[in-house]
């Protein structure tokens, strides 16, 4: 992410406090509502501090998004583990990410829409697909192993999963019926995820 030599723990804990911040006014004020130093000064720090550890906003904006995509998938690994099994688990996750599009304002402001609007598509793309490509590929290989969706390659279906479900939420996020979109929406996913069936 930028950051200027060695990263000692008051370093990191400046970081960490600085992107905090940001956090919390881009989901109050979306991106564009937010300057650096509304964020310097919720965070209490310097702007030396700042350019310390990020080259400017959009860096720093990188630097959110991968926040609230860590977060993302920590709750999303808890909401399946009671799953019985792979592909119990990613039928499961791939509709929670679509309650998760609808509920919550976090992931609706900061990981889907002002993400891609202040990064553009290729950096938002680059920040928040390693999260979760990991994640969905291993499941898909899981439940190749066990039998229960055909053989593919897992990392490139994930990318095509992803790509879908990020389409997904923008349908969602755009339609004027939020719930209405994201019933018809889960179940085109639905029938998407059950497609990789093996016969």
């Amino acid at each position: 992410m930028g950051v200027q030599g060695g990263t000692t723990p008051t370093g990191e804990a400046t970081r960490e406090r600085i992107v905090q911040a940001a956090r919390e006014l881009v989901i109050e004020h979306g991106y564009a509502g937010v300057s650096t130093a509304e964020v310097l000064d919720r965070a209490g720090v310097s702007r030396g501090g700042l350019y310390h550890h990020f080259d400017g906003k959009d860096q720093l904006m990188a630097a959110v998004v991968e926040a609230v995509e860590r977060d993302f998938m920590v709750r999303l690994a808890a909401a399946v583990a009671e799953q019985p099994d792979p592909f119990s688990a990613l039928c499961a996750g791939t509709q929670w990410y679509l309650d998760e599009c609808m509920s919550s304002k976090e992931l609706q402001r900061v990981g889907l829409l002002e993400g891609r609007k202040a990064l553009g598509w290729e950096m938002w793309r680059e920040t928040v697909t390693p999260y979760g490509l990991t994640m969905l590929a291993e499941a898909l290989a899981a439940a190749m192993e066990a039998g229960q969706i055909e053989r593919a390659d897992p990392t490139a279906l994930a990318h095509l999963i992803l790509a879908a479900l990020h389409e997904a939420s923008a349908l969602i996020d755009s339609a004027p019926d939020l719930r209405d979109e994201r019933e018809r929406t889960g179940q085109a996913v639905a029938n998407l995820i059950n497609g990789l069936c093996a016969r």
